[in-house]
């Protein structure tokens, strides 16, 4: 009887844990969502940092994979046109030899361009610590909440019917700071060189 009591507190835990982390089919959905990450990816973006005293947004489209691509700003008019190269070294915004700075805002130096490939990182390896089932303009989605380090995560909404990515946040210390919007996604296999 003795083990009996000392099980059940312990099986209770499990089922609570379980049921905040999303069941086996939620694990199904993020295990498929990643391994169509292995082919390009093609899509647009619009991206909004909050700094508190002032927002940046801007519009993107991506080609590329999970670790290296071409970012193309489309917006704000002033940038639009501006290509960025995206590889493991990270990325800048530069043209004709010049940096355009658009502000730190986590630690690390992050800015709204560094915004995609960290998540592309987190979607492709990153620890996920805790999935739900959430509706996102009139889609069902699994939320996933991927651990960056101790003070910032990323979550990203994945749609159950077509495992695409609709929307990622990334927060700092619990306030969301970087807020990605997808559209126009992709995921294509790569074309074969002869």
């Amino acid at each position: 009887m003795r083990k009996v009591k000392c099980l059940l507190p312990a099986l209770a835990a499990a089922l609570l844990l379980s049921s905040c982390s999303g069941g086996s089919g939620d694990r199904d959905i993020l295990e498929e969502f990643r391994e169509s990450l292995g082919t390009e990816l093609l899509f647009a973006a619009d991206i909004r940092a909050d700094y508190g005293e002032r927002v940046f947004d801007c519009s993107i489209n991506y080609k590329g994979d999970v670790d290296a691509g071409t970012m193309t700003v489309s917006s704000p008019e002033l940038l639009a046109g501006v290509t960025v190269e995206l590889a493991d070294s990270g990325a800048s915004l530069k043209y004709g030899g010049v940096e355009v700075y658009t502000g730190e805002i986590l630690p690390g130096g992050l800015s709204p361009v560094d915004a995609v490939p960290l998540l592309l990182g987190c979607w492709s390896g990153g620890l996920a610590t805790e999935s739900v089932r959430e509706t996102l303009d009139g889609e069902e989605c699994l939320a996933v909440l991927f651990d960056v380090d101790d003070r910032v995560d990323t979550r990203t909404w994945i749609e159950v019917r077509t495992l695409l990515p609709l929307r990622s946040e990334i927060t700092l210390d619990g306030y969301t700071v970087i807020t990605v919007d997808f559209r126009d996604m992709k995921i294509s296999e790569p074309q074969l060189s002869s």
